[in-house]
């Protein structure tokens, strides 16, 4: 069951992030307004015999990350397993996708302090974004515990 939950958020965040990529993408085409113009780093176009292909695989590679996000998502449901180990292993799957993928696109990386740029951006991005949630999940409960105790006593 958690295995089948995982691949339809996989699923659903791939095609959720190449529609808005596409949507992006068009909506920057058109602001631009020249020719040759692909919403795309030249180093990475470079690799490919046309733009419209690198454009392509791009999308492709950015549904991927977020097809990995979507997916391993099911690690928070894990309940045997601490908030800590959870949020660890999610960090780290995530990573293995995302960081090849930024370097790749965006030529994040190619030297030692655009890669540790990105690690460190994609490490200060995490954590924030984990004491949002947990304040956020931590006031939830003290809610509910209220709510509770005020049923008790009624």
């Amino acid at each position: 069951m958690l295995l089948k939950k995982g691949i339809v958020r996989g699923i659903n965040s791939f095609m959720y992030s190449v529609t808005i990529n596409v949507i992006l993408s068009i909506i920057l085409i058109v602001i631009v307004n020249k020719p040759d113009f692909l919403p795309i780093v030249p180093d990475y176009a470079a690799r490919f015999s046309s733009g419209t292909l690198a454009l392509l695989i791009q999308w492709m590679l950015i549904g991927l990350t977020s097809a990995a996000f979507g997916f391993w998502s099911i690690i928070m449901e894990l309940e045997r397993m601490s908030l800590l180990l959870q949020s660890i292993l999610y960090f780290v799957l995530t990573a293995i996708v995302w960081i090849p993928v930024a370097i790749f696109c965006w030529s994040l990386g190619e030297n030692v302090f655009s890669f540790i740029t990105i690690v460190t951006s994609y490490v200060v991005s995490y954590i924030v974004t984990w004491i949002i949630q947990y304040r956020s999940c931590r006031d939830s409960i003290k809610k509910i515990n209220q709510k509770l105790e005020e049923l008790r006593n009624d």
